[in-house]
């Protein structure tokens, strides 16, 4: 009886113990990115809408970027063998504190024959197999949640297209032999493209036992139209998502264009909705169901970046965006003009 009344007297200071030790670790807890809003890919994988991409960026600038980025709420980083900054990324992935599976990491390997060590540009497969390792390798992980052919073979940026008389045929599908087993280990969650035109879908429909690509990462950005050389709908019909790079049509010059970010229509729309003109621009591509891929070292940028979805446009101010021709853009500068356009025909 004596032990209990003394465990009754100090309970009062047992119970405020815990209540400061629970505040603590809330206080201290690393917050886990937003998933909230996503697509779901062919295979029942999720992917973010929003991704903090790392083009241009060196190894140092790639983890500072990164780790802002994963501050911010991104869930999402992409980055590629041939970025040179991929042991950057993995470093901030492990340094956020946040588990594994709440990132959504995306990597690409090079086209065939684009790939400097690649010494043999028709071995392909064996070429992709060491360039998918050495992602891993570089990104210190066990596995990715996406994994993109970044172009179509060498031959293609000659003949503006994938064609068995250029052996592109031949490449495509040797790589993709080599992208299937990676995901049948179970070291990439989805598997897919980047640049490919709809001559290179035809190469890889002739495989036996095809795991057709379950995305394609093609430039698109406000101004391009809502379904630029028949893309989407191309895409929409076989079941591939689309992805968007150069968001801010900033693929040629590198910088992002005037016309998006100080241009009278981006600019009135988003002083309407007391938004930037940039995130005009991304809410435009992603309401168009096309995750958005977009980069900066700015952590408030980055904030706005995602602030994308708790506001919407007007009627008149979607008609107006939809039809907006300027700046110009191509989805992929390696397909020959209007080749989608051709296939749905």
């Amino acid at each position: 009886l004596f032990l209990s009344q003394r465990v009754v007297n100090a309970w009062p200071g047992v119970l405020a113990m815990i209540r400061i030790l629970a505040l603590t670790a809330v206080a201290t807890a690393v917050p886990v990115p937003t998933t909230k809003y996503v697509v779901k890919l062919r295979n029942g994988v999720e992917m973010p809408m929003m991704a903090a991409g790392t083009w241009q960026y060196n190894s140092s600038e790639a983890y500072s970027s990164i780790t802002s980025a994963l501050k911010a709420g991104f869930s999402m980083v992409d980055t590629a063998l041939d970025y040179h900054n991929q042991d950057g990324v993995g470093k901030a992935i492990a340094d956020s504190g946040h588990p594994r599976e709440s990132i959504f990491v995306e990597t690409k390997v090079p086209g065939c024959g684009l790939d400097p060590s690649m010494k043999n540009v028709f071995d392909c497969y064996a070429g992709t197999k060491k360039d998918l390792e050495t992602d891993l390798k570089l990104l210190n992980l066990s596995y990715v949640d996406l994994v993109i052919v970044h172009f179509p073979p060498i031959s293609s940026m000659i003949t503006r297209s994938c064609n068995n008389w250029s052996g592109g045929c031949q490449m495509v599908r040797a790589q993709w032999k080599a992208m299937t087993e990676f995901y049948t280990e179970g070291k990439a969650r989805a598997i897919g493209v980047s640049n490919y035109c709809p001559s290179c879908y035809e190469c890889l429909e002739a495989m036996d036992n095809l795991t057709m690509p379950m995305v394609n990462q093609v430039q698109f950005h406000l101004g391009m139209g809502t379904d630029p050389s028949g893309f989407v709908s191309y895409h929409r019909a076989k079941g591939i998502q689309l992805q968007a790079y150069s968001v801010l049509a900033n693929s040629v010059t590198h910088h992002a264009s005037s016309e998006i970010v100080s241009g009278n229509l981006t600019t009135s729309i988003g002083k309407a909705h007391n938004k930037s003109a940039v995130q005009v621009a991304l809410k435009w591509v992603v309401s168009q169901g096309i995750p958005a891929v977009t980069k900066s070292s700015n952590f408030d940028h980055l904030q706005q970046d995602l602030d994308l979805f708790s506001w919407n446009f007007t009627a008149q101010e979607k008609q107006l965006l939809d039809a907006h021709s300027t700046p110009k853009g191509s989805p992929s500068f390696v397909c020959a003009r209007g080749e989608a356009a051709e296939v749905l025909v």
